[in-house]
């Protein structure tokens, strides 16, 4: 069994490759992103790098017809919905034509292979609390950039997947976090704000923060990882999955849990340069479709994730 995962160089792609060596050890993988290839991906006997511009409709053709994969992770997005709003014809220029570059790629090839195409919890959007949590059957309703591309991806995916009857299976998957993830994301930049006031010498940290009121639903990176592969086994063509814990956490919460860890004591600033012009109130997902279909269920509790990417800022930061 061979696997192609695109945007592998980035934080959930480490997770992904790691897991299928460790669950499928005599699998081969090919590991391609725009950038040079990290250190870290040398360690692996069973791996090749091939750096391609995804945009490059002629290279990808001639990648996919020359490994010819059986499996195909898609995680190659600009996955930051802040940068989507610097940026939204970028944002959503990448993340639809990239897709379809691949996709159409893959038609010319006759073996068989299946897709899992990653979207977003953000397809839902703002939500009323009586719809928590949200199951897999209720409307999408873009509300940033970002997740107009990613509702685009998964409708392109259902269109591939039913007219030329593709093995495309897609994911809307709700925040995740650990270790290596950057820090444009909430939970690494809290943190990283933490650690850096602590290995200063302080007890207290100003942070610099957006909404600190909403309710977002966090998975470990591990934990989403073993749900793709277990979606790529026993998932359906032309089903979308939740990938979610199905529990809420108030940011201001998140917050609170990470001074506790560390023995410190906070204020917080709001930022207006972090806050979104709009902002999703409560994300909670129903995660029942992927546990009842490919025996999936989360395992790592947030608190350990939370002192994992702790010691990992700890270590990272040098005074």
């Amino acid at each position: 069994m061979n696997y192609l995962i695109t945007g592998a160089a980035g934080f959930v792609g480490r997770y992904l490759i790691a897991e299928i060596g460790s669950e499928h050890p005599e699998a081969f993988i090919y590991a391609t992103d725009i950038v040079d290839e990290p250190d870290w991906m040398r360690g692996y006997s069973n791996l090749t790098y091939v750096p391609v511009n995804l945009l490059d409709r002629g290279a990808v053709d001639a990648l996919v017809g020359r490994l010819i994969p059986q499996r195909i992770i898609h995680l190659a997005s600009f996955s930051s919905v802040a940068y989507s709003w610097d940026h939204p014809a970028d944002s959503f220029l990448n993340n639809s034509l990239i897709f379809i570059n691949l996709i159409e790629a893959l038609k010319k090839i006759s073996s068989p292979f299946a897709f899992l195409s990653i979207g977003s919890s953000e397809e839902y959007g703002n939500v009323p609390e009586t719809d928590i949590p949200l199951t897999e059957s209720h409307g999408l309703n873009a509300t940033s950039p970002y997740a107009a591309a990613r509702v685009s991806q998964e409708m392109l995916s259902r269109v591939f997947s039913h007219g030329y009857g593709m093995n495309i299976m897609m994911t809307r998957s709700f925040n995740h976090m650990g270790p290596f993830q950057r820090e444009t994301f909430i939970v690494p930049s809290l943190i990283k704000q933490f650690v850096g006031a602590q290995k200063s010498g302080q007890k207290s940290v100003e942070l610099q923060v957006g909404d600190v009121d909403v309710v977002r639903d966090f998975t470990d990176v591990r934990d989403v990882v073993r749900a793709y592969l277990a979606i790529l086994e026993y998932g359906k063509a032309g089903e979308v999955y939740n990938v979610c814990s199905g529990k809420g956490l108030l940011i201001r919460d998140l917050i609170q849990n990470i001074a506790d860890m560390m023995g410190m004591s906070y204020a917080i600033h709001k930022d207006k340069n972090r806050v979104r012009p709009t902002e999703n109130r409560i994300v909670i997902g129903d995660n029942e479709k992927i546990r009842q279909q490919c025996g999936w269920s989360p395992e790592i509790d947030i608190n350990a994730t939370l002192m994992d990417t702790i010691s990992f800022w700890q270590d990272s930061i040098k005074v």
